[in-house]
């Protein structure tokens, strides 16, 4: 029961269905107030009729239409019945004046009755009767919807196939494509009401093509960035096959290790990299997190790194600030910005990291004594492999690429500026922990 015209059938055989139900009951309503009133006026009508003829019924009332299920009675003022039609009808002798609504052990009865000169008059009829001939009108009123109900769903089967024959056409329009065609549907001709399908469809594609392209690139500028550490990894192996002395063998085996450790660290970035593009915004962590403590571990990390450069970390101290992040995501966020930092940083200079918070935001800083950013690659440092022309520190251009990465997974923001005092100054703004 998916398809359109499955549920527009579905749909209107249940409005038939209950447009059926209300016609009947309004129109019985309204067809026994009608009757009753018809009728009423009718026993009134022979209650007079007979008063005036003095004991006389005409054979009129004597035959009429059993059906209606009249019963006439006539007494005179001793009592004595003048009349009655349908003696086996118990009706209560002497009813009160007038209208009025009597049950007995057969039924519910109308009853008129009237005091004429020389006697009464009593006219009644079974109630039931009214109401089957209400319900025999509201009943002939439902044959043009029960008509509709026949006529109308396959009306509305043609109908559909001709209104969905534009939508077939953008199905097979898609349908004959190859994985490789990602250019966007051709809307020119499809109706007004699918094209915001269209145009997510064209939405879609179009991340699709930016999707690969970016990949391909990604493919591509790894492809160039370990060729230069493996070829320093061939070229060292050669020379520890030759003879040398055994200087020059430990300055191979120094070289060969620097360039394993270059390698082994790229490729754990771009891992890093490819995680974090794999990642969606609507998958961001909703943990509650203590920013502090997962930088209190990071920075434990980056301490022999630092220590071996005579840099000096300096964490300054903070309460707990509780952040909306996944701790993962969070950890290779804080490592890569504190190798950034210390990998930049001249011996003896100095690293400061800072946790505060700032309205219902965590605010994570991070300063270094370093070169800084010139001002004009400050908004392209961020991109992957990209490297501010004159570095001479070994790296490979993804660090900050990273850091981006895992910063729009978490929907946080990440601002970069040069110190006043030099250095490069880096803020990601998280937001607030969940309740």
């Amino acid at each position: 029961m998916n398809g359109i015209r499955s549920r527009l059938l579905l749909l209107l055989g249940v409005l038939i269905v209950a447009a059926s139900g209300i016609q009947f009951a309004a129109t019985f309503s309204a067809s026994l107030a009608q009757t009753n009133r018809l009728f009423d006026a009718q026993l009134l009508r022979i209650a007079v009729t007979l008063g005036q003829m003095q004991g006389q019924v005409p054979e009129a009332y004597r035959e009429y239409p059993l059906e209606y299920d009249l019963v006439i009675q006539r007494w005179r003022h001793d009592e004595m019945t003048v009349y009655q039609q349908r003696e086996h009808r118990e009706l209560p002798r002497r009813a009160a004046l007038g209208y009025s609504t009597v049950s007995m052990a057969n039924g519910e009865w109308r009853i008129y009755a009237a005091a004429f000169e020389g006697g009464l008059v009593q006219v009644a009829q079974k109630m039931s009767a009214r109401r089957q001939e209400a319900i025999a009108l509201a009943i002939n009123t439902l044959w043009p919807i029960l008509l509709t109900a026949v006529v109308l769903p396959a009306a509305m089967w043609w109908l559909v196939s001709v209104a969905l024959r534009p939508l077939a056409a953008v199905q097979q329009q898609i349908a004959q494509r190859d994985a490789n065609a990602l250019e966007q549907v051709d809307c020119s001709r499809a109706p007004r009401e699918i094209m915001p399908l269209i145009d997510a469809i064209n939405e879609l594609l179009r991340k699709v093509r930016d999707a690969i392209a970016s990949q391909r690139q990604f493919v591509a500028d790894a492809a160039h960035e370990l060729r230069s550490p493996l070829t320093v990894l061939q070229v060292q192996i050669q020379m520890l096959g030759r003879s040398q002395p055994e200087a020059a063998r430990k300055a191979s085996l120094a070289a060969l290790g620097g360039a394993i450790a270059r390698s082994s660290r790229m490729v754990e970035q771009l891992l890093g990299l490819a995680r974090q593009d794999a990642l969606s915004q609507a998958n961001a962590g909703e943990a509650s997190v203590d920013l502090v403590q997962y930088a209190s571990a990071a920075i434990a990390e980056v301490a022999p790194f630092a220590s071996g450069k005579g840099v000096e970390l300096s964490f300054l101290d903070a309460s707990p600030v509780a952040v909306r992040a996944d701790a993962d995501s969070l950890m290779i966020l804080l490592r890569n910005l504190l190798d950034n930092a210390v990998r930049y940083t001249p011996p003896h200079g100095a690293v400061t990291i800072g946790v505060e918070r700032r309205g219902t935001q965590g605010v994570l800083t991070i300063a270094d004594s370093g070169p800084g950013i010139p001002p004009a690659d400050l908004a392209r440092v961020t991109d992957r492999f990209y490297r501010v022309p004159g570095t001479t520190e070994n790296g490979s251009g993804l660090g900050l690429a990273i850091v981006q990465a895992v910063v729009t997974h978490l929907g946080a923001a990440l601002e970069l500026r040069n110190s006043a005092h030099g250095g490069l100054v880096v803020k990601v703004l998280f937001r607030p922990a969940p309740p």
